[in-house]
């Protein structure tokens, strides 16, 4: 077996040429969503057959995890990336994809520490600085993600995004803050789990329809940007607490064949989110009566 011919017809199976290497360098230009489904059926058939021969190889096991994530194996996925990483620990980019599993598993304390690993090396990439955000918002761990807000902030020319995530860290901060009752608190942090949970059951159906028309993307990445947008329906303002659940989320998430982006030109910033404690607890009434 010729490895580097095959290993190379792999490699360029996933590669996805919209990545930008200047954002991503970790990366390298792997692809991490959106490839043809044929097309990597196809590199997992290829490195089924690199790995016969090579078992123990880093690079085949890290590009294994990569198409089975693609293809939205992940509990597979995750074995081939964590065996990759025994073999070279310095391989960060795994560190990703291990990190974003543990997110989707809502295991945000071993999420925290691949990506702790990453900011050794990368602490200005883009994507790690996102994910420290998100992850920090929830372990609730508000003066690490609001450093993290800060360095994203000098780096992203692009705002929305940001302020998206400054509201959730700024009323997710209040509610915590000021919620001095043990037990009330407890209950917080229990709904916030639980909504999760019924972000990911509703996501499963989201999937399936998209899967049965042909359209392959990555869930994961796609349970990363309902978490995102889980605050607009979490914390309604008391006029529009009707209007949001669950299905608004993944109504703000545009997936074809292309992309799967969040659509944050559609939010409407001085409307959809509660704006003080205050109101947050008029809610929270306001929903304790229905």
């Amino acid at each position: 077996m010729d490895y580097n011919r095959l290993f190379n017809d792999i490699f360029f199976l996933i590669l996805d040429e919209k990545v930008d290497e200047n954002m991503y360098p970790v990366w390298e230009s792997f692809s991490i969503i959106h490839n043809p489904i044929q097309q990597l059926i196809k590199a997992q058939d290829l490195l089924n057959q690199l790995l016969h021969e090579f078992p123990n190889d880093k690079k085949a096991l890290f590009l294994k995890g990569v198409v089975q994530r693609n293809l939205n194996f992940n509990e597979e996925s995750i074995l081939y990336l964590i065996e990759a990483k025994k073999q070279d620990h310095y391989l960060f980019a795994a560190n990703f994809y291990i990190a974003e599993y543990y997110i989707h598993k809502l295991k945000f304390e071993e999420a925290q520490k691949y990506l702790q690993e990453i900011e050794i090396v990368y602490p200005t990439n883009k994507r790690f600085l996102f994910l420290s955000v998100l992850v920090n918002l929830e372990l609730f761990n508000f003066e690490e993600a609001k450093r993290y807000l800060n360095n994203l902030y000098q780096l992203e020319d692009d705002k929305k995004l940001l302020e998206l995530l400054s509201h959730n860290l700024q009323i997710t901060e209040q509610i915590v803050l000021n919620t001095t009752n043990r037990l009330v608190l407890k209950n917080f942090k229990l709904k916030s789990f639980n909504y999760n949970l019924q972000l990911k059951t509703n996501l499963i159906a989201f999937y399936k329809n998209f899967a049965d028309i042909g359209v392959n993307f990555n869930g994961i990445n796609c349970f990363i940007f309902a978490l995102t947008l889980k605050q607009i329906t979490l914390y309604p303002t008391f006029e529009q607490v009707d209007n949001y659940n669950v299905q608004t989320v993944l109504d703000l998430i545009d997936v074809d064949k292309q992309t799967v982006e969040m659509r944050l030109d559609e939010i409407d910033f001085d409307h959809d989110f509660v704006k003080s404690y205050k109101a947050y607890l008029e809610v929270e009434e306001l929903l304790k009566e229905d």
